[in-house]
């Protein structure tokens, strides 16, 4: 008889049964939000490298190892490959489908609107102070193809030398979501060449000097620029796939991001193209990879605080901005005026003309983006 006195199950044990019940959050989980922490953050100290290193304030060997303006941009690369593969992953996980046309639409709104009002300005900086910039160069920059040698030998002007970074970034992103749209398995296989067949293939024209010319030599050499790139792009891919889902992972993260951040500047990125460059620029790629995956879910650790502060945040959502406006003002035309780039007025001008060109200009055309974004 006194079992059929049972407790009556009330809705607060069901609460916590089914608290008990869900899923610890996993990376898979993470890169199916909105937003992604840390990533602007990253941005930002990535930004920061570049431009110090371009204001070349300091010969001493700390200096020119901390702020390696190379390593910087290697750094975008490798956010640039992980943030888009991972919004297209998205799109296509959520629409069953990969809109190509809002994908370059929404790319365009991103990109043109600040290169190309920069560009209009330094040809009329080329104009007025009579800065020699040919034709041909412009051509480059408003093409994006800056990164072919071309380009870049013949009297090379600085003020948009740096366009050759966004040429390897558009020429990647205007074949390889194509790929993706197709066929993901094709898509992961190209990557996973790039990434480690493609080394194998430069060690081996190295050493079989035949292999080192015509069509083989060009399709090795330009293809090796988007490595960086390619990292980025299978690090989304696995996380997507739930490869990271370990606890070791998270459990291992701060001696891991420790260790990884001193192997990053130890190893040294060396832009130079040889066999040994492109195998540490390879490793530095893969660190930068898992320092961006460890710190997409939020986290008490220091690191993950100082790359989420309002401060960093906030230059890392200007950093594009940056980056395209911060070559006029580092001092590499000495035929300008002070007040544009003698040292310390041009700070300023680092500072202010970005953060005008974002929120009186960009801002508009990044709220046409909305228009075109995947519907479930």
């Amino acid at each position: 008889m006194l079992d059929t006195f049972k407790p009556i199950p009330v809705l607060s044990d069901a609460i916590k049964l089914d608290t008990l019940k869900k899923p610890i959050p996993v990376l898979s989980d993470a890169i199916k939000n909105k937003y992604y922490p840390s990533l602007n953050g990253i941005r930002g100290i990535s930004i920061i490298i570049v431009v110090i290193f371009h204001l070349n304030l300091s010969s001493s060997y700390l200096y020119q190892l901390i702020f390696n303006g190379a390593l910087g941009v290697n750094i975008f690369f490798v956010l640039s490959g992980f943030l888009i593969t991972s919004l297209c992953l998205k799109e296509k996980n959520d629409t069953g489908s990969l809109s190509l046309t809002n994908f370059y639409i929404r790319r365009a709104l991103r990109i043109f609107p600040a290169a190309y009002l920069y560009i209009g300005v330094i040809i009329l900086l080329n104009h007025i102070y009579q800065l020699g910039i040919p034709k041909f160069q412009f051509a480059g920059a408003v093409f994006y193809v800056m990164n072919f040698s071309y380009f870049r030998s013949h009297s090379f002007a600085g003020l948009i030398g740096h366009y050759w970074s966004l040429s390897v970034e558009e020429q990647f992103y205007i074949l390889f979501p194509f790929i993706l749209k197709i066929n993901k398995s094709t898509f992961y296989y190209i990557i996973l060449f790039i990434v480690f067949g493609l080394p194998l293939l430069c060690v081996l024209q190295s050493v079989y000097t035949s292999l080192n010319k015509g069509v083989f030599y060009g399709f090795t050499h330009y293809l090796i620029k988007f490595q960086a790139i390619s990292v980025g792009c299978l690090f989304s891919l696995m996380v997507s796939s739930g490869t990271f889902d370990k606890r070791w992972l998270k459990s291992t993260k701060i001696i891991g991001n420790v260790l990884a951040i001193i192997l990053i500047f130890y190893l040294q990125y060396d832009p130079l193209y040889s066999i040994k460059a492109v195998y540490i620029n390879l490793t530095i790629s893969l660190i930068t990879g898992y320092l961006i995956i460890t710190n997409l879910m939020p986290t008490n650790d220091w690191l993950f605080k100082l790359l989420n502060t309002k401060l960093l945040s906030f230059i890392g959502v200007l950093s594009y901005s940056i980056y395209i406006w911060h070559m006029l003002f580092i001092g590499i035309e000495p035929r300008l005026p002070n007040f544009i780039a003698a040292y310390p007025v041009n700070i300023v001008g680092i500072i202010i003309v970005p953060i005008l060109s974002y929120f009186l200009f960009e801002k508009y055309f990044l709220k046409l983006k909305t228009k075109f974004k995947p519907r479930k």
